[in-house]
């Protein structure tokens, strides 16, 4: 529902700062359901914690960076509106969320309510990466913690009989959590799909010309 309506929404309006809470508590909420209900099951190794928070800290620090960079070029401004531009170029483009022309603009993120442009894509692009594997990882772990695991190849574990979780609020209330962190990917999935076929050649494609002219 919340997808649809990210989809739906007028485009000229303000920001808002609703998207980007629930980004944000729902990654808190499905941390603190892991590290309390998950781990205290102890069937989840220390080397198998640990990579999973390197790639959460790895998540954290790319999507910090991405919206760091966005507020400072929104905040170098004093005023907002069509007149102003920090540098005019020919690549200025005007933002009717945030109400301020930005240079080397890609496209308005909701989720994470701030504008993603060329010096703060690679951070985003880095953070969606990182936040798929994060979130797969972290699935499997649980998933095969709570419910009966079978071996798939090597030591790779996959779940296969989950039907415990209806006689333990425990083993419920993490399974749900990974459904519903199974339905955030999705959505990261779409938003990659959509980077791998508009945006990265967006990004690309100044070096690819600057390599076409240096090799004529």
């Amino acid at each position: 529902m919340g997808a649809l309506y990210v989809h739906s929404r007028p485009r000229q309006k303000n920001r808002s700062p609703f998207f980007f809470s629930w980004t944000l508590s729902s990654g808190v909420w499905m941390f603190i359901i892991y590290e309390i209900a998950v781990l205290r099951l102890l069937e989840i190794t220390q080397l198998e914690n640990f990579a999973f928070l390197l790639l959460l800290t790895c998540t954290c620090y790319s999507f910090y960076k991405m919206k760091a960079i966005a507020d400072f070029e929104l905040a170098i401004g004093s005023s907002k509106g069509k007149e102003y531009s920090p540098v005019l170029t020919s690549d200025s483009q005007y933002c009717q969320i945030c109400q301020i022309e930005v240079n080397d603009r890609f496209f308005h993120s909701i989720w994470w309510d701030c504008c993603v442009l060329r010096q703060n894509y690679l951070y985003f692009l880095t953070g969606l990466v990182f936040a798929t594997a994060t979130i797969l990882f972290a699935n499997n772990l649980a998933l095969t913690t709570v419910c009966q695991p079978f071996l798939l190849y090597g030591v790779i574990l996959l779940p296969e009989n989950c039907k415990d979780v209806y006689f333990e609020f425990q083993l419920a209330i993490s399974f749900v959590s990974c459904t519903y962190g199974l339905g955030y990917l999705c959505i990261i999935a779409l938003v990659l799909i959509r980077q791998l076929f508009v945006y990265i050649p967006k990004f690309i494609a100044p070096d690819l010309r600057k390599l076409v002219n240096i090799d004529v």
